[in-house]
């Protein structure tokens, strides 16, 4: 079943997320924009896994019907 990444203030993003934030804006010394980065590599990759998923359970795509 497809998963949602909740960016709500009261959460932090995963910590892979965050690492790769961190890596990508190495020259950024604003917390902020790195959790920000970081929100939207969640949700990119949840949005890869649940096409993956879908892709999977698509009878027209030879997955489950």
């Amino acid at each position: 079943m497809p998963t949602h990444i909740d960016d709500s203030q009261s959460q932090d993003p995963p910590d892979s997320a965050l690492d790769q934030a961190a890596k990508d804006l190495y020259d950024v010394a604003d917390q902020s924009v790195i959790v920000e980065r970081a929100w939207e590599i969640a949700r990119d990759e949840q949005r890869l896994e649940n096409e993956r998923h879908d892709e999977y359970d698509d009878p027209d795509q030879g997955g489950e019907g």
